[in-house]
């Protein structure tokens, strides 16, 4: 089996891309072939822009999708993206490692989704959700956030990580992966004052333990419950006896 693993970090030397070698390594020792892409590292180009598509299909008029569509029917893609898609196809196991920065991912990593997730390959009308390209793999978001479990809870100031994580999961699962549930390491901090630093660096020894030994055991990792096809009327609306499983869905009776 294969893996690839997506870090999204600037620094070397963070915690992020100290997790992302982490579980390289548990992978690889579980006999997982295991790819990295470093996002900063090989200076991806996170803007989805005309430039990368110089055989146009519509040269007056910048359309993503189509143009999209366009350079993979020709085999014209950007290389990047190319290499992205390949090693996507190979992997059983796609892992995103990145902090939460502004509620959100890092723009690379957004731009990644933009450029990699090519209308055409990746999906269609035909090809999304249960029935995505992706269906039969697995993706995980590794996350870290500044702030603490207690101010990233349901009820916090910093509102739910999970909740916000929502439309990268949303955006996995519309490829067709199953998507993990995903694992969060809270509290990650630089600068702190001398007497918090050896607690804090046992707290992420912990959190790294944790985490070596959730993924040797990656298969039997919770998944998050999507709705399907058939939860859903025609116009799009959920049916009033289906089972909400998105957080921005309620049920009628919710009001």
């Amino acid at each position: 089996m294969r893996a690839l693993i997506l870090l999204a970090h600037p620094e070397p030397r963070s915690f992020n891309a100290h997790l992302a070698t982490q579980a390289a390594e548990q992978l690889r020792h579980d006999h997982l072939q295991v790819d990295m892409v470093d996002l900063y590292a090989e200076g991806f180009d996170p803007l989805e822009a005309a430039w990368h598509h110089p055989r146009r299909l519509q040269p007056e008029r910048f359309e993503a999708q189509r143009e999209q569509r366009y350079s993979a029917e020709h085999n014209q893609l950007p290389a990047d993206v190319q290499r992205h898609l390949h090693l996507l196809w190979a992997a059983d196991l796609v892992i995103l490692q990145f902090p939460l920065w502004w509620f959100t991912a890092p723009a690379v990593l957004k731009g990644w989704l933009d450029r990699v997730m090519v209308y055409g390959p990746m999906y269609n009308s035909h090809q999304r959700h249960e029935h995505g390209v992706m269906q039969g793999k697995r993706a995980l978001l590794s996350v870290t956030t500044g702030s603490s479990a207690r101010a990233c809870a349901v009820d916090g100031r910093e509102g739910d990580t999970r909740l916000l994580l929502w439309p990268l999961m949303y955006s996995l699962r519309y490829v067709g992966f199953e998507v993990m549930e995903p694992f969060v390491v809270h509290g990650v901090r630089s600068g702190l004052p001398a007497d918090r630093v050896q607690a804090h660096g046992a707290a992420l020894a912990a959190a790294t333990s944790d985490y070596r030994e959730r993924l040797a055991r990656w298969q039997q990792w919770p998944t998050v419950p999507f709705n399907d096809g058939e939860d859903f009327e025609e116009g799009g609306g959920l049916h009033a006896e289906a089972t909400a499983h998105s957080p921005f869905i309620r049920h009628r009776d919710a009001g």
